[in-house]
């Protein structure tokens, strides 16, 4: 019986990913039963006898278990604001802020690993196969990108042992990637359970830049894929990049017929998705450090939202404050008093809070509206002006049924309290 591999090789290239993907939908099915049924459903080599001049064909050479392709950039290289040599010079503890998490607080990013991958497609589950694993790390001499490439799927387990073990010898101190944790960590992770080994990164610190992107350039840029941000941040052009939808297809030419040049896009592809991802993160520590690489409103509010967070809130309302200057009569600046009376609030410094929040009722805020009458009515037992202000909103705001309702309960109590206080006065 001819090999797995060698029935692959038949396959009509023009359908391949059609027929997989649907295939690939199938939980049911392993991995290996899924590419039988794609050789079975071949309809065009289906039945179809072998040539006598195919039958005289010696088989192929069996394909190494996987292959590792190195690449190497400069560290004076520039990527639009960023070199990338700055990362050497970071703090430790400087990813914390953009993190959101104490635990990088002691975490050198001297030591820390990029992390993507190229997989079979986008559905997850058993049937994916992550074929492409590829690791940015910097060094004295350059940024370097190892790919780890599986050529043979019998050959996982020996594929991701490999990985595993650069991993370790790497001594990382945590992982950086882009869509990791809803993407990424959980099928290596399903990976390496199937083939009774354990994913090393899973005990790393993890940084997934996508939520603090979203958080610093929300309010810039439509979109927020990493292709996108390095072409609009960086200057990283990807005119002649792939198609990501064509990677699946174009792992399966090359398993079919083992032309490197198929795949070597798919390499160049990964390598320079890792670093985008690299100076796409340094830019955002870059901001942090100094607001004056930035004039955008959008990114100085979303620099400021990531040091809320972090608890650090005089740097938060520093980043508030210049944004509110440089978007004046945006939507922008609509976001960042709502951000900076939340601050205000926070610090107890209502008189501050209640400028702002005046401010924003101007425009119909049903939120700063909403904050006035809780103002003067717990504040300043003023309930007068809170009846006010929740008439406003009744008349002014476009209201949900629930928020209706509750605006109507908060009008009805206060003006129990005023009949009350009447009452009261009046017998005194």
């Amino acid at each position: 019986m001819r090999k797995l591999k060698d029935r692959l090789h038949d396959l009509d290239k023009n359908h391949i990913q059609e027929k997989w993907q649907r295939l690939d939908n199938d939980g049911e099915l392993s991995t290996r039963e899924k590419l039988e049924k794609l050789v079975r459903h071949n309809l065009k080599q289906k039945d179809k006898p072998v040539s006598a001049p195919q039958a005289r064909m010696e088989p192929a050479a069996a394909a190494e278990p996987f292959l590792v392709k190195d690449f190497y950039y400069a560290l004076d290289g520039r990527y639009g604001k960023v070199r990338l040599g700055d990362w050497l010079a970071l703090a430790p503890g400087s990813l914390a802020i953009i993190a959101g998490s104490e635990v990088f607080a002691a975490v050198d990013p001297r030591r820390v690993v990029f992390f993507d991958s190229e997989t079979t497609g986008l559905a997850g589950g058993t049937g994916t196969i992550p074929f492409m694993l590829g690791f940015g790390f910097f060094s004295e001499q350059s940024f370097q990108v190892k790919i780890f490439m599986l050529q043979d799927l019998d050959r996982e387990g020996d594929f991701l042992l490999a990985v595993a073990e650069f991993l370790r010898q790497g001594e990382f101190s945590a992982a950086v990637t882009y869509n990791g944790k809803a993407f990424d960590f959980p099928l290596l992770e399903t990976r390496y359970i199937l083939q009774r080994q354990r994913f090393p990164l899973l005990d790393l610190p993890h940084l997934d830049f996508l939520f603090p992107a979203r958080t610093i350039w929300k309010n810039t840029y439509d979109s927020r894929k990493l292709g996108y941000l390095g072409e609009m941040l960086l200057g990283l052009s990807r005119s002649d990049d792939i198609e990501a939808s064509s990677i699946p297809a174009l792992y399966f030419s090359f398993l079919r017929s083992q032309a490197f040049s198929l795949i070597e896009p798919v390499m160049e592809h990964n390598a320079m998705d890792l670093v985008g991802l690299a100076a796409v993160v340094l830019l955002g520590l870059r901001y942090l450090e100094d607001y004056s690489l930035t004039a955008d409103g959008g990114e100085i509010l979303g620099l400021g939202m990531l040091c809320e967070r972090a608890g650090l809130l005089e740097k938060a309302e520093a980043f508030y404050q210049i944004a509110k200057d440089v978007s004046a009569g945006s939507e922008v600046q609509t976001k960042v008093l709502r951000r900076l009376s939340v601050l205000m609030k926070k610090k107890k410094l209502y008189s501050e809070a209640l400028e702002l929040w005046q401010a924003l009722s101007a425009g119909n805020d049903l939120g700063a509206m909403r904050e006035i009458s809780i103002h003067y009515e717990h504040r300043e037992q003023n309930y007068a002006q809170a009846v006010t202000f929740v008439e406003k909103a009744l008349n002014g705001a476009q209201l949900s049924p629930g928020q209706q309702q509750e605006l109507e309960k908060r009008l009805e109590r206060l003006r129990k309290k005023i009949a009350k206080l009447e009452e009261k006065n009046e017998i005194t």
